[in-house]
């Protein structure tokens, strides 16, 4: 006869299994759904064509997809069923606060994805309906990936281990050219300098600067930001959202196209 402490076990063990088993045929059926690692930009809204400027984004990898929705960067599981099926877990999001309207057409984008239930593929655009058929959301696809370009920061490494969001009232800022050259505005001075790129790994500086001194918080993000783009060896791009990380895996910047 099994002792108690083995039958818990053993219960614990046949749950875990029976998650593994999910988490493998969920896995599954979104590899050949055709959403796995594909981007996309909202174009359509219940009918409506989206606001010039406004972009939101989504991209689909095995299990998560990820994006940005307006104000915040978001992420939410995703499930296929082999058949056209589509549904997301919940969302969870950053927690910027933006004008009134922005954050009201964030919320409606949420409760959109939470009332999808099937999607197509045609045209070469996405489309998400609910359970009736009903057109909730229409994407067309995204810009290649790429380094190159205007960024906008969001996140930044403060040098003590965490990663922190830009301080309010502050805005850093980098481009990538394809010289190789890279410009930007650290949150009070101009910066310049160079990169390389090699497949995914990048190597960014020495940057210079322009010598205005001025107050926290922007002072203080500044020698941070620039320290952590020059901390930064590899990079990646989704949906609209460049990740700089060093070779430890640690993110040194995370920021959002300018592009609009």
């Amino acid at each position: 006869m099994l002792s108690r402490d083995r039958l818990i076990r053993t219960a614990a063990l046949l749950a875990v299994t029976a998650l593994l088993a999910v988490a493998c045929n969920t896995a599954a059926a979104n590899k050949n759904s055709g959403l796995a690692n594909t981007e996309w930009l909202l174009s359509i809204m219940d009918g409506s064509p989206i606001a010039s400027g406004t972009n939101v984004t989504i991209g689909f990898g095995l299990a998560q997809a990820s994006g940005f929705s307006g104000c915040n960067q978001y992420s939410a599981g995703y499930q296929t069923d082999g058949s056209r099926g589509l549904n997301f877990g919940a969302v969870a999001g950053t927690r910027m606060a933006c004008e009134q309207a922005v954050m009201a057409f964030e919320t409606k984008y949420y409760a959109s994805l939470a009332q999808v239930a099937r999607y197509a593929l045609a045209g070469g655009n996405l489309t998400m309906l609910d359970r009736v058929n009903n057109v909730l959301l229409t994407f067309a696809p995204a810009a290649p990936a790429t380094l190159e370009g205007p960024w906008i920061a969001t996140m930044v490494n403060n040098g003590q281990g965490a990663v922190s969001s830009v301080p309010a009232g502050v805005t850093g800022a980098m481009s990538f050219f394809a010289n190789g050259t890279i410009e930007g505005f650290g949150g009070c001075n101009n910066f310049s300098g160079s990169y390389t790129v090699r497949g995914d790994t990048v190597a960014i500086g020495p940057l210079m600067s322009t010598m205005m001194a001025c107050p926290d918080p922007a002072g203080s993000f500044e020698n941070q930001f620039l320290a952590a783009l020059q901390n930064s060896t590899k990079w990646s791009v989704s949906a609209g959202t460049l990740d700089l990380r060093d070779d430890n895996g640690a993110q040194q910047v995370a920021a959002q196209t300018a592009i609009k």
